[in-house]
């Protein structure tokens, strides 16, 4: 009995070998190894593709941005060179000054005592070119010259935008006399100072009728002058001791007044030979 109770015991200890392995214990096989692979490189894939459309999205919003921004600054850039070229022929048209006229101081007489008692000047009037259009003697006592004219100057803004009428002022000679001659003994410019008869029939030469025609009102009547744009109309001579052999020229300025300045005649013989 006890050798069957022994042989029962190590049955129980020792259970009979299976053929079925548990799963726990088997190692895992190639298939379920590289299982997770493909999946890797999908995601990749995809990560690149959409790194590549986010790349080339970004390329075409900066160039369209960039060919904007060069649009804009080349329209800026064209925009600002139009304003500097308005504002420099403002400028030009503001600081703009013409000839009017030449005087030639051909002879002086003098007293016993050295004392000049009377000049002679021819008087050359010149158009918009500097071409002479007209020419006059004048003698006329003692030896401080003046020239006397009606000016007409219009508002800055007028001259600067290069308005067709009152884009200058406008002078009209009147006469000569000197120190020793009062103004209403003066000689008469006798040139066709006033309004040469091709310029009359135009727009420009009507309006200027109309002013001298006016002149004295506009230099009294604000209102009138205010319509017209005048700033200011007034009676002006300008005036300086000459010596023969002197050449002056009667400049007028844009938006102000005559001057009478002296040529260096040495410089313009040179010019002219």
């Amino acid at each position: 009995m006890r050798r069957m109770n022994c042989a029962c015991s190590s049955l129980r200890l020792f259970p009979p070998a299976t053929n079925n392995p548990t799963t726990n214990d088997e190692p895992p096989t190639t298939n379920q190894q590289h299982q997770p692979l493909p999946s890797l490189i999908r995601i990749l894939s995809l990560s690149i593709i959409l790194a590549s459309l986010v790349l080339v999205g970004y390329w075409v919003l900066s160039s369209t941005e960039q060919a904007r921004t060069i649009r804009e600054l080349r329209d800026l850039n064209a925009k600002m060179e139009q304003t500097l070229a308005q504002r420099q022929a403002m400028i030009e048209r503001l600081s703009r000054s013409r000839r009017i006229a030449h005087l030639l101081v051909t002879d002086q007489q003098t007293a016993q005592d050295g004392s000049i008692t009377s000049t002679s000047v021819d008087f050359i009037e010149l158009n918009d070119r500097g071409a002479e259009i007209a020419r006059q003697a004048i003698t006329v006592p003692g030896d401080v010259l003046f020239v006397d004219a009606w000016t007409v100057k219009f508002d800055a803004a007028l001259v600067a935008d290069g308005d067709p009428m009152r884009g200058r002022s406008l002078v009209l000679l009147r006469r000569v006399y000197s120190d020793r001659l009062r103004p209403q003994d003066g000689v008469p410019l006798d040139v066709p100072g006033a309004i040469p008869p091709g310029y009359a029939a135009s727009d420009a030469g009507r309006f200027e009728q109309q002013v001298w025609q006016n002149f004295w009102r506009l230099a009294t009547d604000p209102k009138e002058a205010e319509r017209l744009g005048v700033r200011v109309a007034q009676g002006e001579a300008v005036y300086k001791p000459v010596r023969a052999g002197q050449t002056y020229e009667l400049i007028v300025d844009a938006v102000g007044g005559m001057s009478l300045k002296p040529l260096d005649t040495t410089a313009m013989s040179k010019a002219d030979q």
